[in-house]
């Protein structure tokens, strides 16, 4: 499955394990860069005959990728204010996570006719997970308004509930509604 065996430095999504400074391997002062900047990946391995699996939640991973994410610890009047945002980007990494796994999970039946499906929903979904962190940023003002913040963070908290059943833990079978 993927990322059962995570390597060095990367870091699967999960809703109790939070970004911690020990999980930036890069360690970086410079004043012309940002505090904190966070590298995410979502991978998939989908083979042929996955198209009869009962869900294919565990195909796909969010990852974080520590060896290419840098902290700074010497701004540390806002560290925590900056791991609280690198962690929204994160979960708002898993909410794209979740939908190329439904996505997926709904083609499922077209995955015998190749892997240009697969392909396409993941260019979709790397796209939407593109646009939305930038306009994520830019409404919050790189994670300092916070009221913005806090409106973000419910958004994100609303989709990950809705998206519940296609969470990479969930190995039951998913009934199409």
């Amino acid at each position: 499955m993927v990322g059962q065996n995570l390597q060095e430095g990367k870091k699967r999504w999960s809703a109790e394990e939070r970004l911690t400074v020990d999980d930036y391997k890069i360690k970086n002062s410079d004043i012309n860069n940002e505090a904190v900047y966070s590298r995410f990946m979502i991978s998939h391995a989908v083979s042929g005959f996955d198209f009869m699996k009962r869900n294919l939640n565990q195909r796909i991973v969010n990852l974080f990728l520590g060896n290419a994410s840098w902290i700074d610890t010497t701004k540390v009047a806002s560290l925590e204010k900056h791991l609280d945002f690198q962690q929204l980007q994160f979960d708002l990494a898993e909410v794209y996570a979740r939908k190329f796994r439904k996505r997926l999970w709904e083609s499922k039946g077209k995955i015998t006719t190749g892997f240009d499906i697969v392909n396409k929903i993941e260019n979709e979904i790397m796209s939407g997970l593109s646009e939305a962190r930038v306009q994520m940023v830019k409404e919050t003002k790189g994670g300092n308004d916070e009221k913005k913040v806090g409106e973000w963070k419910a958004k994100i908290e609303s989709e990950l509930i809705e998206l519940e059943e296609f969470r990479f833990e969930n190995v039951k079978k998913i009934k199409k509604n």
